[in-house]
């Protein structure tokens, strides 16, 4: 994978587990939308992630007007929000991977032909990559799980036994 999409979840995942800088030494593009930053910035993780932001690690992507139909058709067709439907409509555009945690947007995003992972794909690359080792990556894990992600439990408990032992 040379690009990646992002969507809110899974910013807010890496923020929570301050995994957004070492994301960067993957060297895997990385773009969002407007939309996904918009819904970002009520969040607390926004300081974190606006760094990157303006720094130009995360590519920003605005809506032209003239766009802005073909998101809300998109959204109300597959029930997601305009954030999520901006991400699927980029990811299709780039032919780039999204990176989501959100069900609706991966089964809308598959149905498009786009390829989709998650914060414990992430996670997985930045240990096999040697970018962090496994006990710092299941200390960074444990912290998304504590603030609160969706990741499925049972995954992230497999993942927290074996990089502990």
């Amino acid at each position: 994978m040379r690009i990646a999409v992002k969507d809110t979840s899974i910013l807010i995942d890496l923020a929570e587990g301050d995994l957004l800088g070492l994301w960067f030494k993957l060297q895997i593009e990385t773009h969002t939308t407007d939309f996904v930053l918009a819904e970002l910035r009520k969040e607390t993780q926004w300081q974190h992630v606006s760094v990157f932001a303006d720094a130009g690690l995360i590519q920003r992507h605005v809506t032209q007007p003239d766009g802005l139909a073909e998101v809300v058709d998109y959204a109300r067709a597959h029930g997601v929000s305009l954030a999520d439907a901006s991400g699927v409509l980029l990811a299709i555009r780039l032919k780039a991977c999204l990176l989501t945690g959100d069900r609706r947007m991966r089964n809308a995003a598959r149905e498009g032909g786009v390829e989709v992972r998650g914060v414990l794909w992430i996670i997985d690359q930045l240990v096999e990559r040697e970018v962090i080792g496994k006990h710092e990556a299941a200390d960074r894990l444990e912290r998304i799980c504590a603030a609160g992600s969706r990741l499925p439990r049972d995954e992230c408990e497999v993942r927290i036994k074996d990089w502990r032992s």
